[in-house]
């Protein structure tokens, strides 16, 4: 099983390599892409991925790859958006006890501090996450390319 999903990251990253589109456009598509897992998306995160990525110009395989790449880390990117809006919104959680009257109307503002935490949170890390992973990833796809794809077509045997 781990050895399948190698060589299906072994296909995808040479796709990706192999696309005959300028830097600035993978870049910009894989970045979109990866971003859209910062929002819970309900299990079409990829197509919206591929979407999002030709609305903004960049290349739309290219936003698939990002979308599909970090797709089973999104718990981490949910938490991670929980815990930097706690930071400018803080939670207040009471222990509600069983028989007030009122414990609905908790649950429902406990709820609503979490919602507004995570936005922005949400807010917060995409601007952030998005300059790195761009900046990242347009040096990697201008200066390496070349060399990138000789590696993972011929020393990476799996």
């Amino acid at each position: 099983m781990i050895r399948k999903k190698l060589r299906q990251f072994k296909c995808l990253t040479l796709k990706l390599l192999r696309l005959k589109d300028n830097a600035h456009s993978i870049a910009l598509g894989f970045t979109v892409g990866l971003l859209i897992n910062f929002v819970p998306s309900f299990g079409i995160g990829p197509v919206i991925s591929t979407a999002c990525a030709k609305i903004f110009k960049g290349n739309p395989f290219a936003g698939l790859v990002g979308g599909v790449s970090l797709i089973w880390a999104f718990p981490f990117f949910f938490y991670l958006n929980l815990v930097v809006g706690h930071l400018f919104y803080p939670i207040d959680v009471i222990a509600p006890s069983v028989h007030t009257v009122d414990s609905t109307s908790q649950a429902l503002g406990v709820g609503l501090q979490l919602g507004k935490a995570f936005f922005t949170g949400m807010l917060i890390n995409i601007p952030i996450f998005g300059i790195l992973t761009y900046t990242i990833m347009n040096s990697v796809v201008k200066r390496f390319r070349g060399t990138m794809l000789t590696f993972v077509q011929r020393k990476w045997n799996l």
